[in-house]
């Protein structure tokens, strides 16, 4: 089912999310809602905060991989390279973010299994994105102070909107 999308401001965004301890039949219709509303918003990610459950649960699909885990890790990183990146948590922007080229990654799948996997290029960054909103951080919070600076009226107004 889709759901709708929290906005920047909202404090499940800025949550650290909980741990999964297994894959059951809850966590797996939460990943099923968080794949209809990824597609529905042409996402190339979803973490489940972003529908408003603060758990380790994720969704990456792009670059030929498609992911739908729990507790991801990144065990090692390459070198960085910069792209742009948005998030429908915060409609109408999108900077440039330094994210690994390549990951060693690990992850719970849905069938409970522990799953390491190397990722490169838009599924490395995807992978680590979502991470991100885990520890509660969005991919704003990568800008410097300046960059960030620039667009902290937008942001406000989108947290207003939430209010």
């Amino acid at each position: 089912m889709i759901q709708p999308i929290r906005k920047y401001g909202d404090p499940c965004l800025t949550a650290v999310c909980e741990p999964v301890s297994e894959m059951g039949d809850e966590e797996r219709r939460i990943l099923d809602d968080m794949e209809d509303t990824m597609r529905e918003y042409h996402c190339v990610g979803l973490s489940a905060p972003q529908i408003g459950v603060c758990r380790r649960l994720f969704i990456v699909a792009v670059g030929g991989v498609f992911i739908r885990g729990a507790n991801p890790e990144v065990l090692s990183a390459g070198s960085l390279s910069e792209d742009i990146e948005g998030s429908p948590c915060i409609p109408g922007i999108q900077r440039p973010v330094r994210r690994p080229k390549k990951i060693l990654c690990r992850y719970l799948d849905e069938s409970g299994t522990v799953v390491e996997c190397e990722l490169k290029g838009i599924a490395a960054r995807a992978f680590c994105h979502e991470m991100d909103h885990h520890e509660g951080k969005m991919f704003i919070d990568h800008l410097k102070p300046a960059q960030r600076k620039l667009i902290q009226k937008e942001l406000d107004k989108i947290a207003a909107e939430n209010i």
